[in-house]
């Protein structure tokens, strides 16, 4: 079909909610695949785009209303209204250049605020009898006026019914295009529906490393894993095809939170010292794939017996299309290894230029679990725990970002988060470390990087009791996700505070690159044996499966 047309949403409304957040994507991807233009007018000075919507070329936002956009045009441009004089119809793509819509055809009960384009003076057609959201309108008018399909001649689905689980379902009040598999089209986030909890992770003890340069080669992973006080393991984060690591720009270095000097890893592991880290790094210079390689060979050689039940966490990141292709990749594997392994999705990194960490973002977030949604949703896919591993939040408004996507994940996955667990957190970036001898910078370039250890541990204290009482509160939908928690835990104490504030498993980063595989050990000494804190014993939170 020519792609020659403009399709415009009025923005009627103050707000871009998440739905309207999804649906105007959805329409600007289909507008980009069939080159034409999509534009959102009428927008206020201060209305922010969403990242994910402003990164498509098809997309413009427009503070201009239509009537100054078309001003003496009015002829090239048809409203899209229920109360118009006729139906769409084929021949309307010759007459006209521009299909305008009042940005709220998905209202339920229907509201006429197409009202207020109509007083402009616009020719209107008419889309149906039926209330449609806003992309399925702007579908289906590409398909009659581009596609030259008779209204009479497209399939719908009328009041759709999605089913959350066996004994629930919910009817939706719209009518959407039936798709090629018989379903009704809709935002990918919205229409994937899974039916009961997710899996649980099983990590006992609940201790286990974070993902960090002490966690990047063979050696260390089976060192890790053949240590007994490890509940699981967690790969250095990768990507598909590897980090392009530099050894002169991309280092960690450790330091005495009470003085600032810089302590070596020698001294750090033969003292009573708790150094703090500071690291100028990306991720793994190993790619995906050779991590795989590596869990097969420990998998083959480590192993006693014909199962483990002691997990890898294998960490990745990148696009979430990437990130899909590692969560379908392992899934496979799995198959072929002798113990669990679960996908810890790292959105968190302070250290990447010019990509913000999409964890701050409800809408990239989204973006992700979607995707990944549409992988739990193929039958052929073995299904296994995934998580996201997140920033340190300092303000309301992050946490209101990370549960408002959770959120909308969870409605459109039937009521339940498809999340297992959540890591909470990485390391705070923008921090600094100067030579205690010429002031400047310890590592390369500016120096600057993400901190850990004992400074992030109240932040990271925080960051877990907050998430744990916000998974709370909506108990049926997020309830059930789990937190490892990671932040300056170097020892017992450590320990246990993490699991008072609801932790379900505590991770260990800059003990380890200070201390070795010993910490682990060191910890569950000191524990004898006492895996369960005494606060969480009696800490309501802490869901009994």
């Amino acid at each position: 079909m020519a792609g020659n047309k403009t399709y415009i949403v009025e923005h009627l409304d103050e707000e871009l909610g998440p739905w309207s957040e999804l649906e105007y994507i959805a329409i600007a991807k289909e507008s980009q695949q069939a080159g034409s233009k999509f534009f959102l007018s009428s927008l206020p000075p201060a209305f922010k785009v969403p990242e994910a919507l402003a990164a498509i070329p098809a997309f413009t936002a427009e503070n201009r209303g239509v009537e100054e956009l078309y001003e003496g045009q009015k002829s090239r441009v048809c409203l899209l209204d229920p109360a118009g004089k006729s139906d769409l119809a084929p021949e309307d793509g010759d007459k006209f250049d521009v299909f305008l819509f009042g940005g709220i055809l998905g209202d339920d009960p229907p509201r006429d605020r197409t009202s207020e384009l109509r007083k402009k003076g616009f020719e209107g057609r008419r889309l149906g009898p039926v209330q449609m959201t806003t992309d399925t309108a702007v579908r289906v008018t590409r398909l009659v006026v581009e596609g030259k399909t008779p209204l009479k001649d497209i399939e719908y689905l009328d009041h759709p019914e999605l089913k959350f689980n066996e004994h629930e379902s919910t009817e939706m009040p719209f009518r959407y295009v039936k798709g090629e598999d018989g379903k009704p089209i809709m935002p990918a986030v919205i229409k994937f529906i899974m039916a009961g909890l997710p899996p649980r992770i099983n990590i006992n003890p609940p201790l286990v490393n974070s993902a960090n340069p002490g966690a990047t080669d063979l050696d260390q992973l089976r060192q890790l894993y053949e240590y007994p006080s490890t509940g699981a393991v967690t790969t250095r984060t990768s990507t598909l095809t590897g980090f392009p690591h530099d050894d002169a720009k991309h280092q960690w270095a450790l330091f005495d939170p009470a003085s600032h000097q810089q302590v070596h890893q020698n001294e750090a592991e033969t003292s009573e010292k708790k150094p703090a880290s500071l690291n100028t790094l990306g991720y793994s210079p190993h790619n995906f794939a050779t991590y795989l390689s590596w869990l097969q060979q420990i998998s083959d050689t480590v192993v006693k017996g014909e199962k483990s039940s002691k997990p890898f966490i294998v960490s990745v990141t990148g696009t979430a299309q990437e990130v899909v292709e590692c969560y379908k990749i392992l899934a496979e594997t799995s198959t072929k290894l002798k113990f669990p392994v679960y996908l810890e999705i790292n959105l968190s990194c302070p250290n990447i230029p010019d990509k913000p960490p999409p964890a701050y973002n409800s809408t990239m977030l989204l973006e992700y679990l979607a995707e990944i949604q549409q992988v739990l949703d193929t039958p052929s896919v073995p299904r296994i725990p995934f998580g996201l591993k997140t920033p340190p939040y300092t303000h309301s408004t992050e946490y209101s970002e990370l549960f408002k996507a959770l959120k909308y994940s969870a409605m459109a996955a039937g009521g339940v988060s498809p999340l297992s667990f959540i890591t909470s957190t990485n390391t705070l970036g923008s921090c600094l470390m100067v030579s205690f001898w010429t002031h400047d910078p310890v590592l390369p370039g500016t120096g600057i990087g993400g901190m850990a250890g004992p400074p992030l541990h109240p932040l990271a204290l925080g960051n877990v009791a907050t998430i744990r009482r916000l998974l709370d509160e909506s108990k049926e939908s997020t309830g059930h996700v789990q937190i490892i928690g990671v932040g300056g835990v170097q020892d017992a104490d450590g320990y246990e505070r993490m699991k008072s504030v609801g932790a379900s498993v505590v991770g260990v980063g800059t003990g380890l690159l200070a201390k070795g595989v010993g910490v682990f050990g060191a910890i569950e000494e000191s524990l004898k044996g006492k895996w369960q804190s005494a606060a969480e014993q009696n800490w309501s939170v802490v869901l009994d499966y």
